[in-house]
């Protein structure tokens, strides 16, 4: 399967770019200026959850800016669950 990833950088202050990379990406890393949108094509190659994260030091909150991507089999009807602990 393919996966399209389109990621604006929101930042209102003309000099704070964002970068984002994703294991297995064509990409390895996607630069991204305020105000603009980019997109990167993603082929998951197996079963697995991927991280994704900025790759460009953006401010104090820079290690806080990253997600992940759960990859599932189609035929798959196992809902997402997660917690914070008991």
């Amino acid at each position: 399967d393919k996966v399209y990833f389109h990621v604006t950088n929101l930042e209102q202050d003309y000099d704070v770019p964002h970068g984002v990379s994703m294991i297995g990406a064509q990409t390895s890393e996607l630069l991204i200026m305020p105000g603009q949108t980019e997109t990167f094509v993603w082929y998951p190659k197996q079963v697995g959850v991927w991280p994704f994260y900025c790759t460009d030091f953006c401010s104090a909150l820079h290690q806080e800016m990253q997600g992940y991507i759960r990859v599932s089999p189609a035929s798959s009807n196992l809902e997402l669950s997660w917690g914070l602990g008991d």
